[in-house]
């Protein structure tokens, strides 16, 4: 165990108090009160007071259990783990997302282990049996390389651990088969791990990126914890199956009695509380179906206990499986029990038993639940009962009665909060002389040895020394201030020992906030923007280059004297077929069209309306190709600012922000900063999902704009944004001396004209405005940065007012979900795209529900969310109804303060709602999809999504990111009616954002939901019909040929790639790659080479992924070379059987005769060029194979394309 440092330790051996407690502590006098401590503090004492046993710290929320276990961990070195608490959701959902699972199962595991030394946990957390440590523990399952284990066993037992077997393996708790490779994403790990077979051995195990599927290092052992909180044991299967047939039939005494309960009731005419004669009937139904619930849950039950099989919520039946469900304290040995601020965690204990309570008897009579989950919970007696057990210390800050304690000792600490120094130096420095005037030793933690370093040379600007020291080695002296790289939440002071301690928050200008050891795990690592479109499957509409619209039918293996390819099967109008070979895939795209649903009219093969219609959209584009072309060419052309270096002034700005910066902010500002500094007007887009942010990389920017004298506008889609990105602005730049306004209608007219009289004359730095800012009445007295916010909000004719605003200044666009046409401008390098792919650190995931619409589930969640002070979104999508709606929310909810958001309102009552919501002035929003533009609430962090089976995939997507902004756990719940048929889109919807439910997936989703509801709203109406003949990616490829075409380079006729006939077997076995997904996927990246680095990359990634390669699919990746090599040469055909191939060139092909007689001349009359016409060139080859023969004429090309000699060569 580590020892507490003298640093530390020091100062509290100088207090008499402190003293007194340790000696009461050591003797066991326990359990011990202690008063008075701050925050910062009680982490202290509690470290110096216990460095030996295993800690159990108790809480009474999660933020607070995160805060001191990094206080701890940063103070004392020891391994600490934060323990949220199992979801009380009993609820069925048909998905609910794994982040906090998994969160709980790492904890869970570190803790039975011995690898957690303090588990810090909410009293909910604690109040949560588990199941038996030696049970647990034993789940483990460990790998080493050389190790003896069949795959169909390591199989089973991922299966029986809780892991799901996929194609392809992207996120925690999945694996994958194929052939002698096994992938395993395990539980705890950063990164999923690749197993390779030899027999029955374990030949090798690597890590990989899920991205792009690429191994990453080697590594000798792999812990695999299970996927699942519990896994029964064959006698725990054995006594669930005899509890659960007793567990069903007093859930249906419990009704029955309910149930004749209200009959007698009815008979004495005393009808319940609330109810009325005509509600009887619908009151009988309620019970009927209950009753059919009940018995449906029972069967399910039952059938997955048999089959021995984890079924959802089995967490929530302990009871069942095990006679007596254990407390986590009785996990460990030797434990001692810190208890914070016992008086709310009391207070906290109760909260939850009474919502348990409440929740567990109403999902008893709707039959959606079991008795049985009631043995899972333990009371606060029990938990009390449990801990007396143990050492127990008790940290209160302000003296309240907590006499179920039963303290044996109280101690009182005499201590002093630290000021707060936000931003201002120089108070800071005249706080430390005056200690050091006292003598004071003075600790000042700066989270990191930049800052560190940044704040000494700060102090000594000011005429204060400061020592920064790496390490713990000495304590401080009297009179001497010592900077460290660790972070406290807060700083504090002990007078009697003359010892200060200044926390990061005390110099900033807000506390700088703590890592947390909840998050998204893996989010943004190494996505690749441009392979996001999704794969065919059968039945899909496909577009050819050369045929127009057909159907996809799969893939079909055909064999011809003796060998193998395999084609994509396409239909066409009339039936006609089409055989596509699978290394000409990418002149096949899947269609994508305009409107949802709609089928497009398919086309007839030799006929020559596809040509016709190809020509009528190409020349449209060309227009647009021109338009689009000719404003980047003239902001390229035209002469920008270029902005100076940072100054001091601009890294003292960067110091105070409150937060950690993330590796992508940091990598987004330098790209922006370097834009800036160019002479080349700046167009950057910044692509991050909600809150990952972009709004702090924009203020940083525009802050380097007013440094340089220049003034910057944020153009935002909304008022309520406005309004919203100005108090971020007045918050962020605090004192400093930049003058921020916002022009919107919250105004009045005399303030309007005051604000562009001084934006004229250069007395306002920074305008917020929305589509008012594009006023002909707005004037700038030297705008040099344009920042806009969700560009594709805006209309079309604001988006031109926008267009012409841009020319000649630098701009800024931010996006979440950014509009495909933007992205594919961004990916062909007309303008410049900056990514935030990772979450802030201390943001948790948001638990995502896809759930049947419930009212008592609305009821619970939204009481759960008020309970915590928190606000809730519920989203009611048509307006028609709403009011309605809303009258029968009030209803359910007496109490709870709701009002109505929808955009047919008149703009000065929706601005009132919002800003009451704002200012907390309503507990729930019902509104429409109107919120998904933006709006920051902290506050709000429950949202319920009525019918999201009606909603786009990115709507429900950036619906999600209005909640989880804080530091608080999150909730989504995207109901759908269980009564309504779901057409196949919105089914497919559902299951996409189920995929999708960790952070960063928003190009994945904008691309998904691209493919699902059409492409209708990302061009002008003039485009739709074109768009809709030739599908999404056709449409976006002639934009691209239309663009280089207008580039001023060679313009070269594009020629059909060449035609290959080999007699080689040319595929990909269905049992090397056994998924249809998987081998489409790789025959599309074989088919895109170009040469044979690239084909040694893919025979890598193949070996990599799959193993090794047998000869059809070396006999694939040659004949794919061979064709790219033949394309360059400008050749029409190739063919090659045994014994002779053939080269057969265009008739204009321009050859370069010298390099072909030089090259020639070293086959000695084996291989000739004829100068027939069409030219060809022959290679001759007696008794060799067509595989040989095709490896000859491919080497024979590269020599002729790498000698090149006149100007005609290729």
């Amino acid at each position: 165990m580590p020892e507490l440092s003298p640093l530390w330790r020091q100062p509290l051996e100088k207090q008499p108090e402190f003293l007194r407690l340790e000696q009461a502590y050591r003797a066991g006098r326990t359990p011990l009160m202690v008063y008075g401590l701050s925050e910062g503090q009680k982490a202290h004492v509690l470290c110096a007071l216990e460095q030996e046993r295993a800690l159990v710290l108790v809480t009474h929320t999660l933020p607070q259990a995160h805060m001191l276990a990094a206080d701890v961990a940063a103070l004392s070195g020891r391994r600490t783990g934060v323990l949220p608490p199992r979801e009380q959701q009993l609820f069925r959902a048909a998905a609910a997302s794994r982040e906090l699972s998994a969160q709980r199962i790492r904890t869970l595991y570190g803790w039975a282990a011995g690898e957690i030394d303090v588990l810090v946990a909410p009293v909910d957390a604690l109040l949560q049996s588990v199941m038996p440590r030696e049970e647990f523990a034993g789940h483990t399952l460990k790998i080493n390389a050389g190790a003896r284990l069949a795959q169909e066993e390591l199989s089973a037992l991922l299966v029986a651990a809780g892991y799901h077997r996929e194609e392809m393996v992207e996120a925690p708790g999945q694996f994958a088969l194929r052939g002698g490779i096994v992938d395993i994403f395990p539980m705890q790990e950063e990164w999923p791990s690749r197993i390779e077979f030899f027999d029955d051995e374990v030949d090798s195990i690597r890590t990989f990126d899920p991205d792009t599927q690429r191994s990453r290092e080697k590594r000798e052992a792999l812990s695999v914890l299970p996927a699942l909180e519990v896994i029964p044991g064959e006698a725990a299967w054995a006594r669930a199956k005899a509890q659960l047939a007793a567990a069903v039939r007093e859930g249906k005494r419990r009704q029955k009695r309910r149930f004749d309960q209200l009959q007698k009731e009815r008979a004495r005419d005393a009808f319940p509380e609330g109810e009325s004669e005509g509600d009887a009937p619908d009151r009988d139904n309620g019970f009927i179906d209950a009753a059919l619930r009940l018995e449906q849950l029972a069967k399910a039950m039952t059938e997955a206990v048999t089959a021995r099989e984890p079924f959802q919520g089995m967490e929530h039946y302990l009871g069942l499986f095990y006679e007596r469900p254990e407390s986590l304290l009785a996990w460990r040995e030797n434990v001692a029990v810190a208890l914070d601020e016992p008086a709310r965690i009391r207070e906290r204990a109760q909260d939850v038993a009474l919502t348990f309570a409440e929740m567990l008897t109403m999902q008893l009579e709707q039959g959606q639940a079991l008795p049985a989950i009631a043995k899972g919970q333990l009371g606060y007696e029990q938990l009390l009962e449990e801990i007396a057990l143990y050492k127990v210390v008790a940290f209160q800050g302000l003296v309240r009665a907590v006499p179920e304690l039963h303290a044996r000792e109280t101690f009182q600490f005499l201590v002093r909060s630290v000021p707060a120094f936000p931003g201002r130096i120089e108070l800071l420095a005249e706080e430390i002389r005056t200690w050091h005037a006292q003598q004071y030793s003075v600790l000042l933690l700066s989270g990191e040895k930049a800052r560190g370093k940044h704040l000494q040379s700060a102090l000594l600007d000011q005429g204060v020394e400061a020592v920064y020291v790496d390490g713990l080695e000495r304590p401080a002296q009297g009179g001497e201030t010592l900077i460290l790289p660790i972070g406290l939440s807060h700083g504090f002071e002990y007078p009697e020992a003359k010892f200060a301690v200044i926390a990061t928050g005390e110099v900033l200008s807000a506390p700088r906030q703590q890592k947390s050891t909840l998050r998204s795990r893996h989010a943004g690592k190494g996505q690749k923007i441009g392979s996001l479109f999704t794969d065919l499957k059968v039945g899909d509409y496909v577009v050819h280059e050369l045929h127009g619209v057909g159907l996809y039918h799969g893939i079909q293996r055909i064999t011809v004297e003796g060998k193998s390819r395999d084609y994509l099967d396409l239909s066409f109008a009339g039936g006609d077929k089409l055989f596509v070979p699978t290394d000409q895939m990418d002149r096949v795209q899947k269609y994508i069209g305009v409107d949802e649903g709609a089928a497009p009219k398919l086309s007839r093969i030799g006929g020559s309306e596809w040509k016709r219609t190809k020509k009528k959209v190409s020349q449209s584009v060309a227009l647009l190709a021109e338009d689009l072309v000719a404003l980047y060419a003239q902001r390229a052309q035209t002469p920008g600012y270029a902005f100076s270096p940072d100054t001091p002034w601009q890294r003292e700005f960067e110091d105070n922000f409150p937060y950690q910066e993330t590796a992508d902010q940091l990598a987004c500002i330098e790209e922006i900063k370097r834009d800036m500094e160019s002479p080349r007007p700046m167009d950057r887009l910044l692509c991050g999902d909600v809150g990952y942010g972009k709004t702090e990389v924009a203020i940083r920017a525009a802050f380097k704009a007013v440094a340089d004298s220049k003034q910057v506008a944020f153009l935002v889609p909304t008022t309520i944004l406005a309004q919203q990105h100005y108090n971020t602005l007045v918050q962020r730049l605090g004192d400093l001396p930049v003058r921020c306004e916002v022009l919107s209608r919250f105004k009045t007219a005399a303030e309007q004209k005051d604000i562009l009289r001084r934006l004229a004359t250069g007395q306002v730095d920074i305008i917020v405005g929305t589509h008012r800012l594009l006023g002909k009445d707005v004037r700038f007295k030297d705008l040099g940065l344009l920042v806009v916010d969700e560009e594709q909000r805006f209309g079309v004719a604001h988006k031109e007012k926008i267009k012409k605003l841009k020319k000649n200044i630098d701009v800024l666009t931010l996006s979440a979900t950014p509009i495909p046409r933007t992205l594919h401008m961004s990916m062909i390098g007309i303008r410049d795209l900056s990514v935030l792919e990772n979450p802030p650190e201390e943001r948790y995931p948001v638990q995502t529900y896809v759930i049947e619409y419930n009212e008592a589930l609305v009821r619970e969640a939204v009481n759960r969310e008020l309970s915590r002070g928190g606000q809730v979104y519920m989203v009611y999508n048509r307006v028609a109804g709403i009011d309605r709606f809303a009258a029968h929310l009030r209803g359910l909810m007496p109490g709870v303060r709701i009002g109505v958001a929808h955009g047919q309102m008149p703009e000065g009552a929706l601005e009132d709602v919002m800003m009451a919501f704002m200012n907390h002035e309503i507990d729930l929003l019902l509104c429409t999809t109107i919120i998904e533009n933006g709006l920051d609430i902290p506050t709000t962090n429950t949202i319920i999504v009525c019918d999201s089976e009606r909603l786009g995939l990115s709507q429900l997507y950036q619906l999600r990111g209005r909640v989880g902004r804080s530091n608080r756990l999150a909730y989504a719940y995207f109901t759908y009616r269980p009564d309504r048929i779901m057409s196949e889109v919105a089914e497919k919807r559902l299951r996409a954002i189920r995929e999708f439910t960790e952070f960063g997936s928003g190009f994945k989703v904008a691309m998904r939901d691209l493919e699902i509801r059409g492409a209708g709203n990302l061009v002008g109406a003039q485009q739709h019909g074109h768009m809709a003949a030739v599908g999404y990616e056709m449409y976006v490829k002639l934009i691209e040929e239309a663009v280089q075409a207008l580039g001023g380079g060679p313009k070269e006729e594009k020629r059909p790639e060449t035609q290959v006939e080999a007699r080689v077997d040319a595929f990909i076995p269905s049992n090397y790659i056994r998924g249809e997904a998987g081998r489409i996927a790789m025959y599309q990246r074989i088919a895109a080479i170009a040469s044979r680095e690239e084909m040694d990359d893919v025979i890598d990634e193949i070996i990599d992924r799959y193993g090794d390669p047998p000869e059809p699919v070396m006999g694939l990746l040659a004949v794919a070379l061979a064709r790219a090599l033949a394309t360059k040469m400008g050749a029409q055909k190739l063919s090659v059987k045994p014994g002779f191939a053939t080269l057969l060139f265009y008739e204009d092909a321009k050859l370069d005769p010298q390099a072909l007689f030089e090259v020639l001349g070293r086959y000695k009359g084996r291989a000739k060029l004829s100068a027939a016409v069409p030219p060809s060139l022959q290679l001759r080859g007696k008794d060799a194979t067509a595989e040989a023969l095709l490896e000859e004429m491919t080497r024979l090309m590269e020599e002729v394309l790498n000698c090149k000699t006149g100007p005609d060569s290729v």
